[in-house]
């Protein structure tokens, strides 16, 4: 059911590859400007909620301590100490994506039905409905806060 919003979440997640690959670490958590997304809160809360999204399909959620510091309701810091390092959070968002897509693709209807809760019912009233948003615009959303961040730093754009 989901072929092509795994095929479009894999495109987009190689965009996000491409917006990191010339960072260095020591620039992960840089602000250019007050409160704006940096790389490091922008995967990690990437990875978190892909997490939390992955457990409406039955996946069990790995990522639940990283609420505080990349969840909903986080703030981001400029303060490195306050998120895990790079290959971690990297890490983490891959396999989160990988967990995803498998979960995605192996869903059952009967899971696909599920109403959803919270701020999510209106707009995505049941898993099926929300699942293109977590893969495709809550991921593509973020990656273009990174876009804005990398021309903020003078940096080339993606495309």
């Amino acid at each position: 059911m989901f072929e092509t919003t795994i095929a479009t979440h894999r495109f987009i997640r190689q965009y996000g590859e491409g917006l990191v690959a010339d960072i260095p670490d020591s620039e992960f958590c840089h602000q250019p400007q007050p409160g704006m997304n940096h790389p490091a809160w922008i995967f990690g809360h990437l990875a978190f909620a892909l997490d939390a999204h992955a457990f409406y399909l039955g996946e069990p959620r790995q990522l639940e301590s990283w609420s505080n510091a990349m969840g909903i309701q986080s703030k981001v810091s400029a303060d490195p100490d306050h998120y895990p390092d790079r290959a971690e959070i990297m890490a983490s968002w891959y396999a989160a994506s990988d967990r995803m897509m498998a979960a995605a693709a192996s869903a059952t209807p009967e899971m696909l039905s599920e109403k959803t809760a919270g701020m999510l019912a209106e707009a995505f009233p049941t898993v099926a409905d929300f699942v293109p948003f977590s893969m495709i615009g809550h991921t593509s959303l973020h990656f273009g806060q990174l876009s804005a961040w990398r021309r903020a730093t003078g940096r080339a754009p993606q495309f």
